[in-house]
């Protein structure tokens, strides 16, 4: 049961393990659609859409219950902007009670194991004791819990992403067998060679083949014009295609303008915001990274397009939303729906492909979670 699912990071990483989604909630649409076209083509009716207090009340979760037993995990990362050190820090964001909603939907349904996920300043953001208090509030409902920051990397993920996460399963489960986190499945060594950026990029970086500037599709589908060269291209085209015959999406990349391109360039050359202040190439942006071809993107994926820079210097340029994806082990055949990016007011309001993309749970550290609460079912 995947709840606060968004486009199915963790969802995608639980099946790939075996599990099977039975019900689903998602507040907005547009990720909600990306979950349901990719993991529940067949059954769309278990994506229940909208806030979780009313699709998911305690009356309706009642009239669900017949259907809901026996549930082998429950997972869920309520949003988490109120504890993100990169966030303004509010502690009465009421999307920081959110995961009080979380505890009451465990609370309705005892599942047998539980994931709850979260950014690493949810442990101890504003002296709250909120780590302490889930602990004590799922000991209560009978689950013995362990917690901790497990870096995404670790798992084969190309970037410094790291999550808060704690596993919950019924103490009547546990018996003698220890509870633990799951153990890195990378060493440092595969994975400075395994996951730079080329290797994980490289064959997608088609744009100058395809005419430059505002080439790529939105939506799709679009041809590879090369075949898939390392391992991780390999997996993450295996079902879409290692050939020059397959066919990927979303791979629309800006029409960036004169000024932008060469402000790009010059940040690839190792110039900074500061060395541009007083040119025509000053901006207000405070944060733009650019990748290194041979290095593993040191990184996290964010929501918005702007923040990092391809490393090909013939052609400067954002990242498309495949590109984003691939960083986030998301395999090419997942397909993004909505818009494909928005600004201003709008991002209050829409959930566009790229903010699909940075807001998800990467499929790889989703998968390892998931095999290791196999390991006490």
């Amino acid at each position: 049961m995947d709840l606060f699912s968004g486009c199915g990071g963790l969802g995608l990483g639980f099946h790939q393990a075996g599990f099977e989604t039975i019900l689903a909630n998602e507040l907005h649409p547009d990720p909600a659609q990306t979950y349901i076209e990719n993991l529940l083509p067949h059954t769309p009716d278990i994506m229940k859409i909208g806030s979780i207090g009313d699709v998911l009340s305690n009356k309706n979760l009642e009239h669900l219950k017949t259907d809901l037993t026996d549930i082998s995990c429950l997972a869920g990362g309520p949003p988490c902007q109120g504890f993100s050190m990169a966030g303004k820090g509010v502690a009465n964001d009421p999307r920081n009670i959110l995961y009080r909603e979380y505890l009451r939907v465990v609370r309705m349904l005892k599942p047998q194991t539980i994931v709850f996920e979260n950014v690493p300043g949810f442990a101890n953001r504003f002296g709250l004791g909120l780590e302490q208090h889930l602990a004590n509030s799922l000991s209560k409902c009978g689950y013995e819990t362990i917690s901790g920051v497990l870096s995404a990397k670790d798992f084969g993920v190309p970037q410094l992403r790291r999550r808060f996460i704690c596993l919950g399963v019924k103490k009547e489960l546990i018996d003698d067998v220890k509870l633990t986190m799951p153990i890195a499945t990378w060493n440092n060594q595969e994975i400075s060679q395994e996951l730079t950026a080329k290797k994980v990029l490289a064959d997608l970086d088609v744009y100058e083949q395809r005419g430059g500037y505002g080439t790529g599709k939105n939506f799709g589908p679009e041809n590879y014009l090369q075949p898939a060269r390392s391992k991780f291209q390999r997996e993450m085209r295996s079902i879409s295609g290692t050939t020059k015959k397959g066919k990927t999406w979303n791979t629309l990349i800006p029409k960036h303008t004169e000024k932008v391109v060469e402000r790009m360039r010059r940040f690839q050359l190792g110039e900074n915001r500061n060395d541009l202040i007083g040119t025509s190439l000053s901006t207000n942006k405070l944060s733009q990274r650019v990748l290194k071809k041979d290095s593993v993107p040191n990184i996290t994926v964010v929501s918005l397009p702007d923040d990092y820079i391809h490393y090909n210097q013939s052609m400067p340029r954002t990242l498309s939303v495949r590109e984003c994806a691939r960083l986030q082990t998301f395999p090419d055949h997942f397909k993004f729906y909505g818009k494909r990016t928005t600004g201003g007011l709008r991002r209050r309001i829409d959930v566009p492909q790229y903010t699909q993309v940075g807001n998800a749970i990467p499929p790889r550290l989703g998968h390892a979670i998931a095999e290791h609460l196999k390991k006490y079912l």
